[in-house]
């Protein structure tokens, strides 16, 4: 993600990824959002949705986000402590993910080349030389 588009978050949520001032041995967020900015929307959204439940419930106060990466072809978002409902909604963000491009913020399907696996739009796909993954029905 562009170092715009990470301060734009990091500025915005501020407490959720107040790990970016830890060394990396304890918190990941220092290295940034390891994805396309076609994620951002989907990691603003998802942002939100953990915030508000952050501030509803006094188990959640303390919840902070360790790492943000895009791993074959879809969002990983890894926070701690582990809150069921919290986990409910990354599952949902990483569902949509797998039909986001990454780059774009288009619909996207999941690609390959050189064994590296990703999300991206059909035109963005052809044009860095990527394959289409076939479905298990097809």
């Amino acid at each position: 993600m562009t170092p715009e588009n990470t301060q734009r978050l990091f500025e915005r949520f501020d407490h959720l990824y107040r790990g970016r001032y830890l060394p990396p041995t304890q918190n990941r967020m220092s290295e940034g959002f390891d994805c396309g900015d076609g994620w951002y929307d989907l990691i603003c959204e998802l942002s939100e949705q953990i915030e508000a439940h952050c501030r509803a419930y006094a188990e959640a106060t303390d919840l902070i986000v360790v790492q943000v990466k895009q791993k074959f072809g879809e969002l990983r978002f890894y926070v701690r402590p582990r809150i069921l409902a919290v986990e409910e909604m990354i599952e949902a963000a990483r569902e949509k993910s797998r039909r986001t491009c990454e780059l774009t913020g288009q619909p996207g399907v999941r690609c390959f080349r050189d064994e590296y696996y990703c999300t991206l739009s059909p035109e963005k796909a052809q044009e860095l030389g990527f394959r289409l993954v076939q479905s298990a029905s097809q």
